[in-house]
Parts: C-alpha cells; structure tokens; sequence
C-alpha cells in the first residue's frame, strides 16, 4: 500500500474482534502486530518474550520489581506496557508502517497519527458466550466466566493507561456489535467504512 494506514482494533472477549483484525490484515496485505511485540520487548534485553506475554495487557498489580527506569522502579507490568507502547509509536509515527494492532491502548497512543482508524468490536453476551465455549471447550458458566475476567484485566489496563474509557464509544472511530450481522458481514462494513475514510484523509 502506497498511503499509510493503522488499523487498531479493540474488543470485548468473545466478540470475534481478533478475527476481524486478522482477516482485515490479510484484506488490506499489511501486518498484523500481536505476538510479535513480545519479541520487541525482549530485544530491550530485560525482559522474556515469555514473560512478556504473561503480563501483556494485565493491570498493574501492589507489588514492585527490581526493574529500574531512568532511576525509577515499575511494576514489571508498567516495564512491559511501556516497551509495547514504544513498539506501537516506533511502527506508527517513526517507521511510518501500516499495520493492523489488537487492544494495547493503540487508539489512544496513536491518536495524533491522522492514519490511524479505531475501532471496538461488541458482541450479545449469547453469542460471545457460544463462540467462547466453543473455542475454548468450556461450558456455558465456565465461558461466562472467562469472558468477564478477561474483560475485566482489559478494562482496568486500558483505562489505567489511556485518558478515555475502555469500550466509550467517544473513543473510537467506529463501534460495532459483531452480533447483528455476523463476522463476515461485520468485516465488509468495516473495510467499507475503512476505505470511505482514508479516501477522505
């Protein structure tokens, strides 16, 4: 793609968001960032892509680590949030890349960057329910509660981090329940809307 566009989609559990940002990376041939932030986090040499994923997106907790920065010590999970804020300014505002990003509070680090299109996906509880169990073969309580801790985690990280709230529809592009129409359709309205905008960018 010749014109810049970041693509940062943020999401309930459950609501398909991670496979529409999938199949909108493959529609408009650009990267996907997700497991790979770990690996940036690790070449800053101080901490494990594994344990990077293990904190990724969690809120930070009471207890402090030996992690020093600029003579201040973080939480290993505000160590790990900042290396990933930098990957997200590094790829969108210094390399100039296009690329499609998951949660991560991208919206909201990026917001400055007029290239950049936010959107939350939602979904009815029902169906996030369903498609929770079946992918993770839980039962409907074992589902239920999956999605609400994950949410949860999500929530409190992302409005820990970032002045607007996790899911406000004031923070975003555009917010839809992927629920009405389904994953597909879902994914035709956006990319729909997504080239209507850059056209006008």
């Amino acid at each position: 793609m010749g014109k810049q566009i970041i693509i940062s989609v943020g999401r309930e559990f459950g609501s398909g968001g991670h496979e529409i940002a999938e199949r909108l990376a493959k529609h408009y041939n650009i990267p996907l960032y997700d497991k790979e932030i770990f690996e940036h986090v690790e070449e800053k040499g101080s901490i494990s892509a594994d344990v990077a994923k293990y904190f990724d997106e969690k809120p930070v907790g009471a207890m402090f680590y030996p992690m020093s920065m600029d003579g201040v010590y973080l939480p290993l999970e505000q160590t790990v949030a900042n290396h990933i804020f930098d990957f997200i300014r590094t790829k969108g505002d210094t390399e100039k890349q296009s690329f499609v990003i998951v949660g991560r509070c991208a919206e909201y680090i990026l917001q400055d960057n007029p290239n950049m299109i936010s959107l939350f996906i939602l979904g009815d509880r029902e169906a996030k329910i369903k498609r929770v169990m079946e992918k993770y073969n839980l039962d409907e309580k074992g589902a239920l509660n999956k999605m609400k801790k994950a949410d949860k985690m999500r929530k409190t990280y992302h409005n820990f981090y970032a002045d607007g709230k996790w899911g406000d529809s004031r923070c975003y592009d555009l917010c839809v329940n992927s629920s009405t129409l389904g994953i597909d359709k879902t994914l035709e309205t956006l990319i729909a809307y997504i080239d209507a905008s850059m056209r006008d960018r």
